[in-house]
């Protein structure tokens, strides 16, 4: 039986062509992000975490903490957009996003979440000069039209007076850029 020059070459191309349409980087989805973790180290890291809820709950007296906060994907989508298009206002471009563990203060504006743990964040900038990630409000600039950097505000408790003086500025009461305010769970939510 007589068999034609293409019969064992053809199976090879079908398969180097499929391989090479398998092998594509891009499917038509987004690349999998960087820093990923599995389930199993979540759990660790959760349970790592609970020496310090529990130092936590004993200095509040045996009051447990909030255990995770919630936002939409929406809210994200849309708070991403909006620090892109403000900081495109002032010509800097968003690198990222820094979290920063904070608690609702004792006061009359925290109304039933004061105590509770909770996470708040703030875009950053990347200064090629210092070589690092630097957080700021695109809504505060200093006399040049410059962010004025906010992680001294945020941490040392230089004083919003301080800063905006030192940057020729008046304060704003109207909100920032700062994100918060996401569903939090208190001790024991259901899930």
């Amino acid at each position: 039986m007589k068999t034609g020059r293409f019969t064992g070459t053809l199976p090879f191309v079908l398969v180097l062509c499929m391989l090479s349409i398998g092998c594509q980087k891009d499917h038509g989805h987004p690349p999998k992000p960087s820093g990923l973790i599995s389930l199993k180290r979540a759990r660790e890291m959760y349970q790592a975490y609970q020496p310090r809820f529990d130092a936590v709950t004993k200095f509040r007296e045996g009051k447990e903490d909030a255990r995770y906060g919630w936002h939409s994907l929406d809210y994200y989508k849309e708070y991403i957009a909006y620090l892109e298009e403000e900081s495109k206002k002032i010509g800097v471009e968003v690198s990222g996003l820094r979290l920063y563990y904070v608690a609702y203060p004792d006061d009359a504006e925290s109304e039933n979440q004061r105590g509770y743990q909770t996470f708040i964040y703030l875009p950053t900038y990347y200064d090629k000069k210092q070589d690092k990630h630097i957080a700021f409000d695109p809504l505060y600039l200093d006399k040049d039209g410059k962010p004025i950097p906010v992680h001294d505000l945020i941490t040392k408790g230089e004083s919003k007076e301080a800063m905006f003086l030192k940057a020729g500025l008046l304060m704003s009461v109207a909100p920032g850029s700062v994100g918060n305010m996401g569903e939090m769970c208190k001790p024991n939510c259901s899930e």
